[in-house]
């Protein structure tokens, strides 16, 4: 009993640590936050802080990993088995846009993620990390079973390689989404349903359609 409070604890601590930092990333930039910074608005010493992370670095690349799992599981849970390639494939996109309208802070931190990653100093053991978590992602990649199924019964006529797609419609609906997100913050406003409407539509058509732009 008493070995499982611990443990619940050191993992209340690092959720703590993790919800700080994502609030003060977002809020002041990614080079900008020092650990201090993160341990006082966790409300946690810098002792605790070193028991779970050892470098800001590391926090970052965590918060990025968890983001990225946190989205990909959401919108995953959406297919069903029952429904075809198309199918899983449309109402998994839609989870999509709903997630950026109900997370946008996740989808900017993602964006910011990515925009800064070449500049940040990352250790190489980091960056190593990071490439495995991202080959993963790619080799396990959470469109491949409904874009797989489509092929399999037709409903996906693209001749692309299933993990082509799955790649070529993440980085499509992240631009979007992302560009989406940003407007709303500067316009204090929800996203523009009907253009992430269009959107998927278009993306929809070039996926499952036989025909391949020259």
């Amino acid at each position: 009993m008493n070995e499982n409070w611990h443990q619940q604890l050191r993992n209340k601590h690092r959720d703590d640590l993790i919800a700080a930092g994502k609030e003060l990333f977002l809020k002041y930039g990614l080079l900008q936050v020092k650990i201090k910074d993160v341990c006082t608005k966790a409300e946690l010493s810098r002792v605790t802080f070193y028991k779970h992370f050892q470098s800001m670095d590391e926090l970052l690349l965590a918060i990025q990993m968890q983001l990225i799992e946190h989205l990909t599981d959401e919108v995953s849970r959406t297919s069903m088995k029952d429904m075809n390639g198309r199918e899983q494939l449309t109402v998994m996109l839609n989870a999509w846009v709903v997630y950026a309208q109900d997370h946008p802070d996740y989808i900017r931190f993602i964006q910011l993620f990515d925009i800064n990653y070449e500049m940040y100093d990352f250790s190489p053991e980091l960056r190593e990390e990071y490439d495995k978590f991202n080959q993963n992602g790619k080799e396990k990649h959470f469109l491949m079973d409904a874009l797989s199924q489509g092929v399999v019964d037709g409903s996906i006529k693209n001749p692309s390689p299933p993990l082509d797609l799955a790649q070529f419609i993440f980085t499509a609906m992240m631009g979007m989404l992302q560009r989406m997100v940003t407007i709303r913050a500067a316009h204090d406003n929800s996203l523009d349903m009907g253009m992430t409407e269009q959107f998927v539509k278009m993306l929809l058509h070039f996926v499952c359609s036989e025909e391949i732009p020259e």
